[in-house]
């Protein structure tokens, strides 16, 4: 049964996976090299002290597929020791990096090569490539600073006390959540290989289909499914798969939260939440089911789930990934 588009008659998911989702081997590791290279650039900033640089975005968490990679480079500074202060300097920050980069590349003098596209209140937003024959990738510079290294030390009452000021400073909220990204790339990152599979096949399903949610709620409602099943580590990809599509065709009654970081109910009644919402499970002020980039039109996604569903009630039970099989992971 064919049941995704682009899907041969006969194909198991594994090859379909292989043929038509998963990022080809030698560009990703191009993209990697790419990176690591920015990587090091960025750590030679003359002006500022980088403490580190996280990876996030579909390489960095392992959910990368074909056509949509994309990197984000959250850049840890040294150089502000609070929210706030990064905040009253941010303009000048991404303006510094934007001036930067681009002779950085050049001087580097190897096949790299970079376009500056534009920026955010938070972000220098700009795509890379290897040589002239490679596709671009789109990456994102986000400058951060440290608000974790107190938690790991057992000080200030760790993850909470960050919540807490998020609480009484809501004008800062969008900044820390950008510093909260790590908790968020380490709870993707960590799911089994199977798990990313699934979310590789609905993150291509959600791209052909123009279904408008966006990877990171794709991501949640996949992780949600598997551990409301009891985080089996032997599932079928039609058993979690068929579980998913019921939350799709009913995404707008959906009310979807995490417990790892923070206890849920103290701020879905706070902030008045109602249907539908997936809370960000490192940042209990995001609702990622009400993003901007997402639709607010419940009726298209539930209508293209039920479109899924009916295709998947043909799936055979032989089409489905061994146990080895996964997503390529970097």
């Amino acid at each position: 049964m064919v049941f995704f588009d682009g899907m041969l008659p006969d194909e198991s998911l594994e090859k379909f996976l292989e043929r038509e989702v998963r990022p080809d081997i030698e560009f990703l590791n191009d993209c990697n090299q790419v990176i690591e290279t920015m990587v090091k650039l960025v750590h030679r900033h003359p002006k500022y002290s980088v403490n580190q640089v996280i990876k996030g975005g579909s390489i960095g968490k392992g959910t990368a597929i074909r056509g949509h990679i994309d990197v984000i480079l959250f850049v840890v500074l040294n150089n502000f020791k609070s929210v706030e202060h990064l905040k009253e300097n941010m303009e000048n920050v991404i303006h510094h990096f934007r001036d930067y980069l681009k002779p950085a590349v050049e001087r580097e003098g190897s096949n790299i090569e970079i376009r500056i596209m534009g920026q955010t209140p938070f972000s220098l937003q700009f795509d890379l490539r290897s040589s002239d024959d490679s596709p671009w990738f789109d990456v994102d510079l986000i400058p951060i600073v440290d608000v974790w290294s107190s938690w790991l030390l057992g000080f200030a009452g760790g993850v909470q006390s960050t919540y807490s000021t998020m609480e009484l400073k809501p004008h800062l909220r969008k900044y820390y959540a950008k510093s909260l990204a790590k908790l968020q790339i380490e709870f993707v990152k960590s799911m089994p290989t199977k798990v990313k599979d699934l979310i590789c096949l609905l993150k291509y399903w959600k791209y052909t289909e123009e279904v408008q949610l966006t990877s990171y709620c794709i991501e949640l409602l996949v992780i949600h499914i598997w551990r409301e099943n009891g985080k089996p580590n032997n599932f079928t990809m039609k058993q979690l798969m068929i579980k998913i599509v019921g939350l799709l065709v009913t995404f707008g009654e959906s009310t979807i939260s995490f417990s790892d970081h923070y206890a849920p109910s103290d701020y879905i009644q706070e902030l008045g939440r109602t249907p539908p919402y997936v809370l960000d499970p490192s940042n209990p002020y995001q609702d990622v089911a009400s993003d901007p980039n997402m639709s607010t039109d419940c009726s298209y996604i539930e209508s293209k789930g039920k479109q899924l569903q009916r295709k998947l009630e043909g799936l055979s039970e032989f089409s489905e990934l061994s146990e080895e099989s996964g997503c390529v992971v970097s």
